[in-house]
């Protein structure tokens, strides 16, 4: 009989930032960092999944650790550059077989979609799940900050049994969806609406982006019931928001 897999959602967060330090410990909407909101959203949307906030062992991190007791989450510490080694041992601490990665610097992700990935990967047994452009691009790969990414500890760990090069430490999953030779992949649509909107930036590295966040949140937040559709059709409303992420999606090029 086939056992079923222990899933988890694991966030990588630490507080250093060369653009903008303790940029997810900052207050963004109201009393709330975007760490807090992050982790609030998950536990709503995923309450019967592991949620591990996989910080670094650097002291500077303490707090991290702290914000994941008051949250009521688990936590895991690990090398700061080496995060692959941080997913895996996160992995192997808590168990789990399967691992949403969810970066902590975007504050509308979208934590509904993660049980359709969970799905996607029993449906099709992949290495790796993403929510993909109609090119094939990953989202993790554009500035949309909307969707996260799964992928198996098995894969993570053959992953770092082939590679020792920097830039997959680094950024744990490019590995895997840059050789298709190697992984099974998974890509799922984006809604229609999305599907060709490269010209978005929902995520944070600078002070700017923060700014324009916390507006657009606040602005979202006013609303009865919002939606991404919504989100999307707020920013379109005034080019400003347009023409500040298109500046920051050039300097901050992926």
């Amino acid at each position: 009989m086939k056992q079923t897999p222990s899933d988890g959602i694991v966030i990588q967060a630490r507080s250093g930032s060369t653009r903008m330090p303790a940029k997810i410990l900052l207050p963004f909407d109201g009393e709330r960092r975007i760490i807090d909101i992050i982790l609030e959203n998950i536990k709503r949307d995923c309450p019967d999944k592991k949620t591990v906030l996989a910080t670094t062992d650097n002291p500077a991190d303490d707090i991290l650790e702290r914000i994941a007791a008051e949250h009521g989450v688990l936590c895991f510490r690990g090398s700061e550059e080496n995060v692959l080694d941080r997913f895996i041992g996160a992995a192997d601490r808590f168990g789990l077989d399967r691992i949403i990665r969810v970066c902590s610097d975007n504050p509308f992700l979208q934590t509904s979609s993660f049980p359709e990935m969970f799905a996607a990967q029993s449906r099709s047994g992949a290495d790796y799940v993403c929510y993909a452009f109609p090119d094939g691009r990953p989202t993790i790969k554009s500035h949309i900050g909307l969707y996260a990414e799964l992928a198996t500890a098995d894969a993570l760990r053959r992953t770092a049994a082939m590679t020792g090069e920097k830039l997959y430490l680094e950024h744990v999953t490019i590995f895997l969806y840059t050789h298709p030779e190697l992984f099974s992949i998974e890509k799922l649509p984006l809604p229609e609406f999305l599907s060709e909107r490269t010209d978005l930036r929902l995520t944070l590295d600078t002070p700017s982006d923060f700014s324009l966040l916390q507006e657009l949140f606040g602005r979202l937040k006013e609303r009865p019931v919002s939606s991404v559709e919504e989100l999307v059709a707020l920013i379109d409303s005034n080019p400003e928001y347009g023409k500040i992420m298109k500046t920051n999606i050039i300097r901050n090029e992926k």
